[in-house]
């Protein structure tokens, strides 16, 4: 495949052709005006240093130096090469819940401030996948794009806290619909989500959402925060420290809901762990993405261009400094006598 890096400069071809029409026109009008002056026979004689030949050739000699200098800057180029590549990259997001049960004090020091340690050990742990973070209570919202700058990422998940959203609940399909929607619109690269949730409260259309998620070949990974046996929310009223509290003032108590999370994940291509587990969930799951059919082979065709302006810039400054040596002496011998010698 052929092109020029910078075409822009090939008008410059165009000022030099209207040139050279300007030069023969001059060059034809001081043709006619000697005829009328004397015979061709007596230029030689009248005129000695005007010599019609050699003018054209010093001519031809600088213009074509220019048009080759023109063709030079516009840098032709040439090359293009398809080869079949493998594909490893995997585009994950990160749906941290949000809600006030992730403040529940069962796992230390709580649920939200175990996850989001949690979610920087595995940004930590990726090289070369993207990663995006979307966080979620009553609704979500994404809060860091699909993305190789970890520590950007890392910054966003330690932000995370209830106060961010005003609307609680867990509204987890919500957070599944945030995720597919800010995928790539490429297909080549392995998608997969990680939930970070307690399950609890979870809408209708959550499992509905997952199953989307599975019929575009998104993973969810649930990572359950909490005990089965719960714990209690805190909550500050007045300055003092207190427990979310039914209507009958009794505390609120709130549960791990592992068997919701773990039917979501297995309904796509992902699994459920606990987030006790601390660090070897990691390994596993990056054991589990590279075992799934993200590493296929595609052919992706790309150009990998060749410039050839050093082709055409020596001969060009070639020319232009025999041109410019043709017009200057040298101790009273001018270079032009060689070229005149030869015509």
């Amino acid at each position: 495949m052929f092109r020029f890096e910078h075409p822009i400069y090939l008008y410059g071809l165009v000022g030099l052709a209207l040139l050279y029409l300007a030069q023969m026109n001059i060059r034809k009008n001081r043709l006619d005006a000697l005829k009328r002056f004397s015979p061709d026979g007596l230029w030689s004689q009248l005129i000695p240093s005007y010599d019609v030949k050699y003018i054209f050739r010093r001519s031809t000699i600088w213009l074509s130096g220019v048009a080759l200098l023109i063709l030079a800057l516009s840098n032709p180029q040439w090359g293009v090469r398809k080869e079949k590549v493998e594909i490893k990259s995997t585009d994950l997001f990160i749906a941290i819940d949000v809600s006030n049960s992730m403040l529940s004090d069962d796992i230390k020091p709580n649920r939200l401030e175990r996850s989001k340690l949690w979610a920087e050990s595995l940004i930590r742990g990726l090289a070369g996948d993207r990663v995006g973070i979307v966080l979620f209570a009553g609704h979500a919202f994404l809060q860091s794009p699909l993305t190789t700058d970890y520590g950007s990422a890392t910054m966003f998940v330690r932000s995370a806290h209830p106060d961010m959203i005003t609307r609680q609940g867990t509204n987890i399909s919500d957070a599944l619909v945030s995720c597919m929607e800010n995928y790539s619109k490429e297909d080549e690269a392995q998608k997969v989500i990680v939930l970070i949730t307690d399950g609890e409260d979870h809408d209708l259309h959550a499992m509905e959402s997952a199953v989307k998620a599975k019929n575009k070949n998104i993973a969810i990974y649930a990572i359950g925060a909490g005990t089965p046996e719960g714990g209690m929310i805190p909550v500050s009223i007045s300055n003092m420290q207190d427990y979310k509290r039914d209507e009958t003032g009794k505390p609120v108590q709130t549960k791990l809901n592992k068997p919701f999370l773990s039917d979501l994940a297995q309904s796509t291509l992902g699994k459920y762990y606990s987030l006790e587990n601390g660090e070897s969930i990691i390994q596993s799951i990056k054991a589990d993405i590279s075992n799934m059919s993200k590493q296929r082979i595609a052919e992706r065709a790309y150009s990998e261009y060749e410039s050839y302006f050093p082709y055409l810039l020596f001969p060009a400054l070639l020319l232009l400094l025999t041109d410019y040596l043709l017009s200057i002496k040298w101790r009273g011998f001018r270079m032009g006598h060689l070229l005149k010698k030869s015509v």
